[in-house]
């Protein structure tokens, strides 16, 4: 691997290390079933099951992450979310600017996850079609680092 295949590869490898990892916090829920939340590990987002992290480079496209979760309170759907990396690369640059997304993978590979969750908060992931394999897509991977959907129902 060379160049953006090896920093796609280290995207997909660092999304996926902080989606598996076991975290601590100081955190006290504010209800019965996360209060005690400071006493154990937890893993990024409790209320979702990722199953993985996969590169791609479909025939004649640019390559992209998909990543495959379940809500644990829908354990009868399998959803997933696209990132289309060279736009995702392009359009973080502009917005951030000040930092190389190729020189800082681990801060960009947070940055996408942020951004998946922001999206998954904006939208009715339960409206999405299955495919074949029974994956609920929640996007295309061209949006990503976009206005969120709906975002333009709400003043800031």
């Amino acid at each position: 691997m060379t160049g953006h295949d090896e920093f796609d590869e280290t995207v997909r490898a660092e999304i996926a290390g902080i989606l598996s990892r076991k975290y601590t916090t100081v955190r006290h829920g504010g209800h019965d079933i996360d209060k005690d939340e400071f006493r154990r590990e937890r893993t990024f987002w409790p209320d979702m099951t990722f199953h993985g992290v996969a590169l791609s480079r479909p025939a004649g496209r640019d390559a992209t992450i998909s990543l495959t979760f379940t809500p644990v309170y829908e354990p009868e759907n399998t959803y997933g979310f696209r990132i289309d990396m060279p736009k995702a690369v392009v359009v973080w640059s502009k917005r951030v600017g000040i930092r190389d997304p190729l020189e800082h993978p681990a801060m960009f590979a947070a940055e996408l996850i942020w951004y998946m969750v922001t999206y998954i908060g904006a939208i009715e992931i339960a409206d999405s079609a299955s495919d074949e394999s029974g994956i609920r897509w929640i996007n295309d991977g061209s949006e990503i680092f976009e206005a969120l959907p709906g975002a333009e129902d709400h003043e800031h």
